[in-house]
This record gives C-alpha cells, structure tokens and sequence, in this order.
C-alpha cells in the first residue's frame, strides 16, 4: 500500500479501480487519525481520542508497488471537518472500474476501515471487502458520486427541521383538537417523511430546497389522507404493514436509495454507511409496537421476530442494537397485553433472548457481518466490551456540545413526563422500555432521547385523541 498526494497521476489513470475513501467517523477528521484507521482496519470516532482508533496497526505501509496496490491520499495535516471524500486507487489483477466494498454497498465508495483488512485478505489469497466492478466511465460516475453526497449532506439539516417542524405543529394540532383524524395523522408523520425521503431519493431529488420542500408536502399530504383512511384496527395495521414491507425491500433490494436518502445513513460521516441508523430505528418503533398491539398477543410473536429480523438482518437494517430494543419493546407489549404472571414473564423473557441469539446466528450463519454477530461470536466478555465502549461513547456524545446536552436532558424530560401520566396505556410502557434498552445499547443518546421524546408525545396525543375507544389500552 503506498499513501501518495490527491493529486497523483494514478488517480487518473485508465489503469486499475478509482474510488472515493471516506477518512473517518463524525464531524471532523484529522490526518494522524486517518492514518491509524488506515494501518489498522478500525474506524476511529471524532469525539473519542480525537479520531483515533484504540486498535494497533495490522498492515504497513510500502515504497514501491506490488503485484496488488492500494494507493491511497490522506487528509492534510491537522484537524478538517469531515465533509471530503480522498481518492483511492486500486492496481492488480482483478480491478478495474470503480471500486466497490461490502461495508459501505454503494458502488465507488469505500470505508479507510476496509483497507487494512482487503490486504490482508489479499496476502492470504482470500477474498477482500475492497473489489471491483466494470464501468464504462469510473471517473464520471465518482465525480456524480461524490456530488450526491455533497448534496445529501448539505440536504440533512432542512430535511431534519422540516422533520422536527411537522411532527410539533401536528402535535399540537391533535392536542388541541383532541381530533382522532390529526392524532392519526401525527403519530404516522414520522413514517411518512421517512418514506418521502426515500422515495425522493430514488427520484434523483437532492438539492436541498427541493428535497425539503419535497419532505414537507409530502409528509404533510400522507400524513394527514393517512389520518383519514387508516382508522384502527385493520386499516392501520395494513399502512403500518406497507411501511414496513416498503423500506425492508428497498434496503434489501436497492440500498443506495436508503443510502443517499436525506433522512437515513450518512455515508459521508462514515458513522452508518446503509440500513437503519439509530435516528431511524427510534422513528419506526412506536408504529412497530402499535402494530403488534393491532395485530393481538396471540399474533405479535409473529410481528414482533419479523420485525425484528428486518431491523437486524445484514442485508437489510443491519441494526444489531434495534434486535435488542426492538424484541425488549414486543415483550413488555405482550406481557402487558396478556397481564402474564411473574413465573411465565421469566419465561418469556428468556425466549425472547433465545429469539434474539437465534436470529443473530441465522445471520451469521447466512454471512451477515455486523458489531452484533461479532461481539456474540467472540462470548460474554465481547459483548460486555462492546456494550462498555458503547456507554463510554454515549456520554462523549451528550457532553461534546452544551446543544447536545441540552436536547438529551429535554428528550429525556418528555419521557419522564409520560412514564408517570396516568391511566397506563400497554404500548408507551413497551415504548418507554424499549428506548431505555436503546440509552444502554445504541451510541446517539441525543437522537434516542430527542426522536424517541417526541414519538412517544405523538403516541400520547392520539391516545388521548381516541381515548373512548382506543384500541391499546
């Protein structure tokens, strides 16, 4: 592996694979960083040791090339806001076009954390995360690759605003109102900007006027038909189905629509490359968990592992944290919808981590690769080592910024607050223990506290806007 300029000659050449490297985790990335992920195959996170990972280096790096070389260009040095991808060029048999790799599965973008692995890989005459695939014109496709991320990442803020904005003002609308139409309409918000995003995405929608004008009328306009025609019990549960069968198949089918979606992964951070990020997976919870109460106790098994198995699936959500929140939240739901003694709650308890353990195998098994399938493959003191590494980062995250603190504590505060509203309703207490479960095992405090705050006021509101007749008590 050689580390040349940006500006060197084999990153125009015909010769070999082209790609764009994303050189780190979060917000800002520094060269000393990018250089220890590269050397060692481990993605180093900015609000933790500056960037740094804590792995030691598994490869070095050469002064002249081999048979197989992996030039690479590096930030410069100091610390930079992480918004550039860098050129990475690939020569040797086997490469040509645009590079391609299973961490990030969007064709010409590749992961610094994939490239110490690739050659090791290749040393060993195994296959590498690093391949490729022909293209007619590598170069054009990068330059269109690289100006969707630009857009998509210039895109996020206005996509989450017009988020944010439209779930408050049908919040307060179905508050006020007591309407059970705009209580329906704001709890299905979430999903329906979730899906706008997607669907904006597959269009080819991304500059950021556009896709936030798009989100807003969208979200608006499904919200609100779907707060009209998708009354509980059978014609909410088949929408809430829909969802759920739409973003599964595209994350399955067409990643890169989920992928460059304004509202999903970011890519460009090198946080989650594809499927459910921890933003989404807090957004879809609560209409999960109301479809298993829809679905009854004797059906929400069945929802409950196919859920949970999309969320987790490699190929699909690639979640491993939302198996455990998502199977902890349809426990406590069917418990409390067959008000289960003490002596078969343990029972149950234990099936569901049974389910759990059984899915990650399935997956493992079926070459899925995630954080879940690796700290359970290496035992006990894996995972209580993932889950201590995940706490630590928790905390950096919610002190990093006074901003930051501030929306965990007011996230925080609004579940508080209905964790002690009377009368009980079983789905915000399934709710309200599944994100306690997502505090302890997923890495963005502030977004599972901040979306998962306002999830369960949404919850709330149409509960109490169908309150004579509503079907999940």
């Amino acid at each position: 592996m050689l580390l040349v300029p940006a500006t060197a000659n084999v990153f125009q050449s015909p010769v070999g694979a082209h790609g764009l490297l994303v050189p780190g985790e979060g917000a800002t990335v520094s060269r000393r960083g990018a250089l220890a992920s590269l050397l060692s195959g481990e993605m180093g996170n900015a609000i933790l040791r500056n960037g740094v990972p804590h792995g030691a280096p598994i490869i070095s790096l050469s002064r002249q090339a081999a048979r197989t070389t992996f030039y690479v260009a590096l930030p410069p040095p100091g610390k930079h806001h992480n918004v550039r991808r860098y050129p990475i060029a690939v020569v040797g048999p086997g490469y040509s076009g645009v590079l391609t790799s299973s961490s990030t599965r969007l064709p010409g973008l590749v992961s610094i954390a994939d490239v110490a692995p690739s050659v090791k890989a290749l040393r060993r005459g195994e296959k590498p995360r690093i391949r490729s695939k022909p293209s007619g014109d590598p170069f054009g496709a990068l330059a269109e690759l690289d100006h969707r991320l630009d857009q998509a990442h210039d895109s996020r803020i206005l996509a989450t605003l017009v988020l944010i904005g439209l779930l408050a003002v049908l919040g307060v609308l179905a508050l006020v109102t007591r309407a059970p139409e705009l209580g329906r309409a704001a709890f299905l918000a979430p999903s329906s900007c979730i899906a706008a995003a997607v669907a904006l995405s597959a269009l080819g929608v991304t500059r950021p006027w556009a896709t936030g004008l798009g989100i807003a009328f969208a979200g608006a306009s499904v919200s609100l038909a779907a707060g009209v025609l998708l009354p509980p019990r059978l014609p909410m549960a088949l929408g809430i189905v829909a969802l759920f069968v739409f973003l599964f198949t595209v994350m399955w089918a067409k990643p890169e629509w989920n992928t460059l979606a304004v509202i999903g992964p970011h890519p460009d951070g090198g946080g989650r490359f594809y499927g459910v990020t921890n933003q989404i997976e807090t957004l879809l919870l609560a209409p999960a968990l109301v479809l298993g109460a829809l679905a009854g106790a004797r059906l929400l098994p069945a929802i409950a592992l196919a859920i949970a198995a999309g969320i987790a699936a490699s190929r699909i959500g690639a979640d491993g944290g939302g198996l455990v929140v998502y199977l902890s939240g349809f426990l406590v739901l069917w418990l409390r919808l067959r008000r289960v003694p003490a002596v078969k709650a343990v029972a149950a308890t234990a099936a569901s981590a049974a389910a759990a353990l059984a899915l990650v195998g399935i997956d493992a098994a079926t070459g899925g690769s995630s954080h879940v399938t690796k700290a359970v493959g290496g035992g006990p003191s894996s995972v209580l080592g993932d889950l201590g590494h995940r706490l630590h980062l928790s905390e950096a995250a919610v002190t990093s910024t006074w901003n930051a603190a501030l929306l965990f504590a007011m996230g925080l505060g609004a579940l508080v607050w209905l964790a002690l509203r009377r009368p009980r309703l079983a789905v915000l207490d399934a709710l309200l223990v599944a994100l306690a479960i997502s505090l302890l095992v997923n890495d963005t405090p502030t977004d599972v506290a901040g979306y998962g705050g306002l999830s369960a006021v949404l919850l709330w509101a149409w509960a109490r806007s169908e309150e004579r007749e509503f079907p999940l008590q």
